[in-house]
Order: C-alpha cells, then structure tokens, then sequence
C-alpha cells in the first residue's frame, strides 16, 4: 500500500514539475518548479533584508508609514513595515493581501506585469463584491495602469482603509520583472497634491535605489 501511495505522490510531484524522472534510471530527481519556488523566496527574503533599511529613510523623510510589498499569484501582500513617526497615522499588519487591483502598492505591481497576465487577473472579477471601499471597474483600472505606466507610481484614495492614501511605486529584480513595491501610506488629509507630488518623486527614488541592489538596470527592456 506505502508503494502505491509513493508513487502516487510522486506521479502528483511530477505533473506539477517539483520532480522528474530519468528514462533510463527510472530514478527521480528534483525539477524545475523547486528551483524557481527556490529563487521566489530568495527574492524575497533578499528584498526584505535590502529594502528595510531604504524604508527607513524614506519613512524618516516623509514621516508616514512605508510598507514593502510582494506579488502572490493574484494578490498583493504586505511583507514589511516602518510605521510613521506621528501619532496618527496608517498601521495595516503585515500579511495583510488584496487583490492586485486594489490599493496603491499592489496596482504599481500590476501595471508592470505582462498585459497577457493582468488580463487574466482583472478577468472574470465581480466587481460588485470585491473588499474595496469604493467602486471599482475593469475598465477604470485599465486606464489607471495607462496612467501609472506613464509616471511611474501609483495613488489612491479610500480604497483598502477609509480616509487613507497610497501612493506605490514599482520594484524591479535583475530580470527586469516587477517583484514588489513601496507604499507610502497616511492619513489623507495630510496627502495634498503638493505632498503626493513630493512623496511620490521620493517613493521612485527609493524603489530604484532597490531595484538596482537587486540587479536591476535597464528600465526600457521591461515585459509589455
């Protein structure tokens, strides 16, 4: 019974590409998928150990709250915080994850992955019951994405948390592949155009400063 379990398991293992078998040897070795679930969480440790420091310094110049975040298949999750100086301010815990299009720090990551890949997340989404604060559309995103391609981060309002604002910008590995970003959060009535300018010019200048520990070098060869 034990073997026929085995190799079930192993059968399961194989299809989904963690092992492979050898036609000769008939023996298994391991496969493609623990190789790259091996870079994933060497990226993201590797992000939280250079990021933090960086987050720091941003949180200190523009005394909100700064959070790290990383993509999960559809979902954004926060990895790591600096809470803000101030006595009110954004404090969200991490683990906290929402879906891509929702908040500021998972929709810099959005805008930067494959068309073909956001396609297929804001398909087939029912935007009547999302667990966003205000109305949102396929076609208010898409458009959103133009506009966050087009200066480099993202902002919202209200969306995740009443009465907060966002603003995100991309992080790129040496691959060129947007694996994270930072989210420069605050109460809202704090985050006037003037200050949203000036943190989101900050944001991007901190995000590069990690992308390029990271390998990152050329922002023209992204994936369209």
């Amino acid at each position: 019974m034990s073997g026929v379990i085995s190799k079930a398991i192993l059968h399961s293992l194989s299809e989904h590409g963690f092992v492979s078998q050898d036609k000769k040897s008939k023996k298994y070795k391991l496969g493609l998928s623990v190789m790259k679930y091996g870079f994933l969480m060497w990226d993201s440790l590797m992000l939280r150990s250079l990021a933090r420091p960086i987050m720091a310094e941003l949180s200190q110049k523009t005394k909100e709250t700064v959070y790290l975040a990383t993509r999960e298949n559809r979902e954004g999750v926060y990895i790591d915080a600096i809470d803000s100086p101030q006595i009110l301010k954004i404090s969200e815990p991490i683990g906290l994850r929402l879906p891509l299009y929702i908040g500021a720090s998972n929709r810099a990551i959005l805008a930067y992955l494959p068309q073909k890949v956001q396609e297929a997340i804001l398909t087939n989404v029912n935007w009547d019951s999302i667990p966003s604060l205000i109305p949102l559309t396929k076609e208010y995103i898409q458009k959103d994405i133009e506009i966050i391609r087009s200066r480099g981060y993202a902002v919202t309002s209200g969306e995740a948390t009443d009465g907060t604002t966002g603003i995100g910008a991309p992080i790129f590995s040496f691959d060129n592949t947007v694996i994270g970003s930072l989210n420069v959060a605050g109460p809202s009535i704090r985050f006037t155009p003037e200050k949203i300018e000036i943190f989101s010019q900050q944001a991007k200048k901190y995000t590069n400063m990690i992308s390029k520990e990271l390998g990152y070098r050329n922002r023209m060869k992204r994936s369209q």
